[in-house]
């Protein structure tokens, strides 16, 4: 499936998950809310205060919030860290991807070994609700979607504060400077 341009990955990786089954191998605090179907993996946690909505799969090893925001169709790989008041809406985690707080992740697909700094936002949406195009494979494609974020290669690092504007790709092992708006 990593073959796949982003939008078709999401787009299957939602398809799949509508027939998840609930299961729990982790903990859920007492206090997080869980409406929707969850897969938690074994030794992940989550903590007090997160609300989960929708279809949620997450992998093993998995730290999540306090007061995270998980909603739609998500895919959280192992060994992931979704911290502190991070929203994911619809999107695709690897392994080892770490977003420890006050971030918006929103329709993207992020590879495995990724860092993002804190308040950074993964923007989903054209200010002027058109369909958003993204570069692949060395093309700018069509996406059939007025919904899309970002795709982020494995083992980048977004500094704090950067948005990335929708359909946008960073290359494997690239970074962002604190502050920057990715707009190309």
């Amino acid at each position: 499936m990593k073959n796949l341009p982003p939008w078709e990955r999401l787009e299957a990786e939602a398809h799949a998950l509508q027939h998840l089954q609930a299961c729990c191998h982790g903990s859920i605090h007492p206090t997080a809310v869980v409406e929707g179907v969850l897969e938690l993996g074994e030794g992940s946690v989550i903590k007090a205060g997160t609300v989960i909505e929708g279809f949620v799969r997450i992998g093993r090893h998995c730290s999540i919030g306090p007061n995270a925001y998980l909603r739609g169709t998500c895919s959280i790989g192992d060994n992931c860290i979704i911290g502190h008041a991070v929203e994911v809406k619809s999107s695709i985690l690897g392994n080892r991807v770490a977003v420890s707080h006050l971030s918006y992740i929103g329709d993207s697909v992020l590879e495995d070994d990724i860092n993002v700094g804190g308040g950074c936002i993964f923007s989903n949406f054209r200010h002027d609700a058109g369909e958003i195009r993204m570069p692949w494979q060395g093309e700018l494609c069509h996406t059939g979607r007025n919904k899309l974020g970002a795709h982020i290669g494995s083992g980048c690092r977004i500094g704090c504060n950067t948005t990335i504007l929708p359909g946008r790709c960073l290359p494997p092992d690239s970074a962002t400077l604190p502050g920057s708006v990715i707009a190309e």
